[in-house]
């Protein structure tokens, strides 16, 4: 693998009465440190990862909101974001991070890579500070899902491939790097100056995630034909220190499964779309990866192709991957596994939980990567008859296939062009991040369900031995399509314990914000009609519902101050006029949060 060496500083810990004293401060004051996010869970009044702890469970120890009385929750203030568009276009953010909260004061960013500051404390909502990176406002595919928090400063990471650090008091810029490559350029992996293999189109959308000094950022522009790859940079400088593709080079283990005669890998994906889980026992960092490159077209590029549609194990000193896991070989409906993994241990087994965008969820074994068993939580599942118990794999799989054919009728390949796929290309779960309740070992998913058709385009260019998009240097390369509108979503609740599913609820339409826990026995959600709702966290029978009236694709989070609880959510509307019932919805953009 390509890796480098660890270069950051080391620092001794610090104890005994420093580190109380440290805590005690004010907790604007205190610095983010590797404690506090090691034990965010003793913080519950603050949100400081993205996914609100390093395990990525998005579960609160808040309790003051509970069943007994969300019923009177209402607006406490909302901070308008951007003018709406009368005309439904794209206006603004695609904001699809939560929101991250110390002290009281809340950050966050916009598609756009401009960081916000809002003073949540004093029940207004007032905007501190905003720092605009000045990327292209006009850049397509802009979005993002998040920040992060270390130190004195905000991380983020934008569309054009730069990372950026700001004083989380001042909102001036403390660094700002160019890490992704967004402009047309060689490839050096591709045979240096003289080859013919162009690279362009990198870029960001998974938050950063900040872990003993390092910013950990993931390349996410596989479907415009890059290769994905995990970087580590020095917090206090933004230098690179280690660097990993998620498809492996000739000469690496695994480059063996790339077996086409064109040089498929150099535009294979595998890219890292959504934030990993960092599990300090192993230090281990675990990341999802995306689809193979074409999507839907596996005669393109027959064999395995590792690492995509896996979990990803990434050592955080050296980048190397220390295990990863498959969860499709040769896949072809567009079920990446970019989703989040959820660490947790059952039966004093540590496992990551995850809901697969194939329709099953998965127990992996979080030390070395392998299976442990699965269940199915999707309505109906056909690309396989089910999952050999002992790997992992659909039971169809045949390892002496380059080209595999698992259940031909549901199997989208050349000969057989336009196939039913179920569950749809959607999902599953895509990005939208789950939770996790770890006292009732309960998992949360909210995302896409029903059943589709996939097609392969017969007019794929094979290209030379050079490798390359056939559809041009930053395009998308599909290599045929799918149904990307769910005929209904669902929100569905997992017995971690007993592996089965426990409650289910659906709507008509598929979810794309995703799911928080909280301690008041409720899992908080937005549905695609723009329905902020909580539900009874056990049964999941609705509780509380309020019309936010535009869409978004960004999750809630919570936090409290001054001794009261907050519910905070990013509305920025972009996902719902794809259903004919929602064709009427506008873009906006606005901050909410509710109180008692």
């Amino acid at each position: 693998m390509l890796t480098g060496i660890n270069l950051r500083r080391m620092v001794a810990p610090v104890v005994g009465g420093a580190l109380a004293a440290a805590i005690a401060l004010p907790a604007a004051a205190a610095d983010v440190s590797q404690y506090r996010l090691e034990n965010a869970d003793a913080e519950p009044q603050n949100w400081l990862t993205t996914f609100a702890n390093y395990s990525s469970h998005r579960y609160s120890g808040l309790s003051q909101i509970n069943r007994s009385n969300v019923a009177n929750l209402k607006a406490a203030w909302i901070v308008p974001m951007g003018a709406t568009a009368l005309d439904g276009a794209l206006n603004g953010p695609n904001a699809e991070g939560g929101i991250l909260i110390d002290g009281g004061m809340l950050f966050y960013n916009d598609g756009w890579g401009t960081i916000y500051k809002i003073d949540g404390t004093d029940g207004s909502g007032s905007i501190v500070w905003s720092a605009d990176p000045a990327t292209d406002k006009e850049a397509e595919g802009a979005r993002s899902r998040g920040v992060a928090l270390w130190g004195k400063n905000v991380i983020g990471n934008n569309v054009d491939g730069r990372v950026i650090a700001v004083d989380r008091s001042t909102g001036e810029f403390v660094w700002d790097v160019q890490v992704a490559r967004t402009i047309l350029g060689y490839d050096n992996l591709a045979g240096g100056p003289d080859a013919e293999h162009f690279v362009i189109g990198e870029k960001f959308t998974a938050a950063p995630l900040a872990i003993e000094g390092m910013i950990m950022v993931g390349q996410s522009a596989g479907d415009w034909g890059t290769r994905g790859w995990l970087a580590a940079l020095d917090a206090d400088t933004g230098d690179e220190l280690w660097r990993t593709y998620t498809i492996p080079a000739p000469g690496e283990p695994g480059h063996e499964t790339w077996a086409d005669d064109h040089n498929a890998w150099r535009t294979g994906g595998a890219s890292l779309w959504t934030t990993g889980s960092y599990d300090p026992a192993t230090r281990l960092t675990i990341w999802g990866t995306a689809n193979p490159v074409p999507m839907f077209d596996p005669e393109y590029r027959p064999g395995d192709n590792l690492w995509t549609d896996s979990a990803v194990g990434f050592n955080i000193d050296t980048g190397a991957i220390d295990w990863a896991f498959q969860y499709i070989a040769n896949e072809s409906w567009d079920y990446d596994e970019q989703g989040v993994g959820l660490l947790y241990d059952v039966d004093g087994v540590p496992v990551l939980g995850h809901f697969a965008r194939n329709g099953f969820y998965y127990h992996l074994n979080r030390v070395d990567g392998t299976f442990v068993n699965y269940t199915q939580y999707v309505a109906e599942v056909t690309w396989t008859a089910g999952l050999d118990p002992k790997t992992g794999k659909a039971i169809e799989y045949d390892p002496s296939k380059l080209v595999q054919t698992y259940i031909p009728a549901t199997r989208n390949l050349r000969a057989f062009p336009e196939v039913p796929s179920c569950p749809t290309p959607a999902g599953g779960l895509r990005w939208q991040p789950p939770a996790f309740n770890p006292i009732k070992m309960i998992a949360y998913g909210a995302g896409d369900d029903g059943c589709t058709e996939v097609n392969v385009d017969l007019e794929n260019e094979v290209v030379g031995p050079q490798g390359g998009n056939p559809k041009g240097p930053g395009a998308v390369f599909l290599g045929g399509g799918g149904g990307f509108t769910s005929p209904f979503g669902s929100l569905t609740a997992i017995d971690v314990v007993g592996m089965k599913v426990q409650a289910k609820a659906t709507m008509p339409w598929g979810n794309q914000s995703g799911v928080m826990a909280s301690a008041g026995g409720l899992v908080w959600t937005v549905n695609r009609d723009g329905a902020v709702t909580a539900y009874n966290d056990e049964t999941l029978t609705e509780m509380w519902s309020f019309p936010g009236g535009i869409s978004t694709k960004a999750p809630i989070s919570t936090y409290s101050t001054g001794g009261k609880q907050y519910i905070v959510v990013f509305m920025n509307g972009r996902s719902g006029s794809s259903y004919d019932d929602l064709a009427t919805q506008i873009s906006g953009a606005y901050i909410i949060a509710f109180s008692l």
